[in-house]
């Protein structure tokens, strides 16, 4: 039996497919469904990083035993330390209550230190501490690894551009004052 493919689903090779491996009328649909659907990029992004996340979590509490984000607020401590906690979540794209519960955490496993802040007494400043230090110093290999894990497969040219997409939707969105 020989399927008919409309013109405009043509890919070469595609109906002799079909013919030689004698696949039947489900999953025919499902081939022709996936090459109509438009390019989801909310989706795909979204995805991409909560599979990333997941696996950069599970690699930081197996190999470090501090989660990916804690992971991220003792890089961002390296890069601003004595941080306001506001700019903090700022810097994390988190609420207040969320900053406060991850930095509770982070203390109780002094990773990071808390003090008030001279400038205003309702603020709080925080700390990357020597036990901190050691684990982004231990943790390092996992972002060298991650980051060549994510190059894989891809030339200079391709990286540059992708790099350059992630820049362009980072400031639209960030600029972005009315809601979608």
């Amino acid at each position: 039996m020989k399927f008919l493919i409309p013109d405009f689903f043509e890919i070469e090779g595609l109906e002799r497919f079909i013919l030689r491996h004698l696949v039947d009328i489900s999953t025919i649909y499902l081939i022709l469904s996936y090459m109509t659907k438009k390019i989801r990029l909310i989706y795909q992004l979204n995805i991409a990083r909560h599979s990333m996340m997941k696996s950069m979590d599970a690699r930081c509490r197996e190999d470090l035993g501090i989660s990916a984000v804690q992971f991220t607020v003792l890089h961002v401590l390296q890069e601003q330390d004595n941080c306001l906690m506001k700019d903090l979540a700022r810097i994390l794209m988190i609420d207040k209550s969320a900053i406060t519960g991850l930095v509770q955490r982070m203390l109780d496993k002094e990773l990071i230190v808390k003090r008030g802040c001279a400038q205003d007494s309702r603020a709080s400043r925080i700390n990357i501490t020597e036990k901190g230090e050691e684990i982004l110093e231990r943790g390092a290999s996992l972002v060298i690894e991650a980051n060549e894990v994510m190059k894989d497969g891809f030339s200079k040219e391709e990286l540059a551009t992708v790099s350059r997409y992630l820049d362009h939707l980072t400031k639209v969105f960030s600029e972005r004052k009315e809601k979608l």
